[in-house]
């Protein structure tokens, strides 16, 4: 009877080892989108969190753990609703990712300073790109989250990107 307590108990430990919980983990995440340079609100900008499992092993491995997206409103704010999982072990830290056309990110501010990301309030400021050259060297990648997922930040990123026509770029290089 001793070893099967122990036994559940190592696997206990093991399922639940790494798990994660609260509001930095899995929300909600709010937060507004600005032009660095204005002030202004982004409305419509994308908005998604993406969450990585990383297990424990001898060679680097990841896999795609869940994915949630958002569009801002018309003050550039938006937020995602918490998430709710069972079985969250190696769950690391959420990651966020923004998509407003000709904008790339710069600084996500969080007040209070030693706040927590998105779950305090925190402004995104997105750069204006100027010229089509710099639209196009730092225009976006299709984010690695299935698109049944986070479908409409993936369109807008995919339209975008064949709108720009950094093809025609390259080819005078």
């Amino acid at each position: 009877m001793a070893v099967l307590r122990r036994f559940v108990l190592l696997l206990l430990l093991l399922v639940t080892g790494g798990c994660r919980s609260g509001p930095e983990q899995w929300g909600p995440f709010r937060g507004q989108v600005v032009d660095a340079e204005t002030g202004m609100p982004i409305a419509g900008a994308y908005v998604m969190v993406t969450w990585i499992r990383e297990p424990p092993s001898l060679h680097y491995s990841q896999w795609f753990y869940d994915a949630q997206e958002t569009v801002a409103d018309a003050d550039g704010r938006f937020e995602i609703p918490r998430q709710t999982h069972v079985v969250t072990a190696f769950v690391n830290d959420p990651g966020f990712g923004f998509f407003a056309p000709g904008y790339v990110i710069q600084s996500e501010d969080v007040t209070p300073p030693s706040g927590r990301k998105y779950v305090d309030p925190t402004v995104a400021r997105m750069r204006p790109l100027k010229t089509r050259e710099e639209q196009c060297k730092l225009r976006p990648h299709e984010p690695w989250a299935p698109s049944t997922k986070v479908p409409r930040f993936m369109d807008a990123v995919q339209q975008y990107n064949v709108a720009l026509k950094c093809w025609e770029l390259e080819g005078r290089q």
